[in-house]
């Protein structure tokens, strides 16, 4: 992403959230990042798709987190809590789907970013499913339609005392709260032998949702940005020999992403090196969540 686009972003999420969807203009955002109303149409060619955008950004920057805390390979109940107290400080910060402001939000009769909303809103269902699969495992599988509901349910509510009522509570005591609740009910679940009340049927429509689509996205932006790096090098004001040491440093980058288990502290040195030119470090800086 270009350095002027991240700034339209920026300027739009502020926007949007100071003065309302509906009361922010095009001309407004462009004013505020001093260019021409034509120059913001180059990058985004309405205020809808620029509001697609900021939503797109708002789950890559989840998936991101996620992943993060996936890969510090913690105990598997320590990870679930930590996945757990994520999710209210990703809503306090960014919104989502539950906005700081309802202002932000635009009119309900928008058919493309309410379709662009329900696909957020079910890929964030199924990976509150993941979620208790992975802590659960076969003792949820008979419920596990009904468990993710509840979960979301209590994610919800608890959010929006958090967002709108700014009820003081630690987030980690929340996420302690929370999953104690889910021990009950998987528990009590298994004790009378419920029956289940959403089942696969009723659910046909999250199956058009790929969850691991979601994650393998990261890859995809990971490897682009590490090509986009590759492209600019040959450009870049520095001796050929230093060039020459650019490009050896993406491909090495590139190689050991690609592992299935990559060492972190040698992408890290990588990814210094590149930042370390001014025309690389924008790009650079958008790669180390990726990592």
């Amino acid at each position: 992403m270009s350095v002027l686009k991240e700034k339209i972003l920026q300027s739009a999420i502020r926007l949007f959230t100071e003065q309302g969807y509906q009361a922010t203009s095009i001309q407004d955002i462009a004013d505020d990042c001093s260019i021409a109303k034509g120059s913001l149409y180059k990058h985004f060619s309405s205020k809808e798709e620029l509001y697609i955008s900021i939503l797109e950004r708002r789950q890559r920057d989840m998936i991101d987190a996620v992943d993060r805390i996936r890969k510090m390979q913690l105990p598997k109940r320590e990870t679930y809590l930590e996945e757990l107290a994520y999710q209210f400080d990703f809503y306090v910060e960014h919104g989502y789907y539950i906005s700081r402001d309802h202002n932000e939000l635009p009119p309900v009769n928008n058919d493309k970013i309410e379709n662009v909303l329900s696909m957020m809103r079910r890929s964030m269902f199924l990976y509150y499913q993941d979620m208790l699969t992975r802590q659960y495992g076969a003792d949820i599988d008979q419920w596990k339609w009904d468990a993710t509901a509840l979960l979301n349910g209590l994610i919800r509510e608890y959010t929006f005392h958090l967002l709108f009522g700014f009820t003081p509570i630690d987030k980690k005591e929340l996420a302690l709260f929370i999953a104690e609740r889910m021990d009950d009910l998987v528990e009590g679940l298994k004790k009378q032998s419920a029956s289940p009340l959403l089942i696969d049927e009723h659910m046909t429509e999250y199956s058009h949702v790929d969850l691991n689509g979601l994650y393998a996205s990261r890859e995809g932006r990971r490897d682009g940005l590490i090509l986009k790096i590759s492209s600019i090098i040959p450009d870049i004001a520095v001796p050929n020999q230093r060039k020459k040491e650019l490009s050896e440093v993406a491909v090495m980058l590139q190689e050991e992403s690609a592992q299935e288990q990559p060492r972190r502290f040698l992408q890290l040195a990588l990814l210094r090196d590149l930042e370390s030119e001014s025309e690389l470090a924008f790009y650079a800086n958008q790669l180390l969540p990726l990592i």
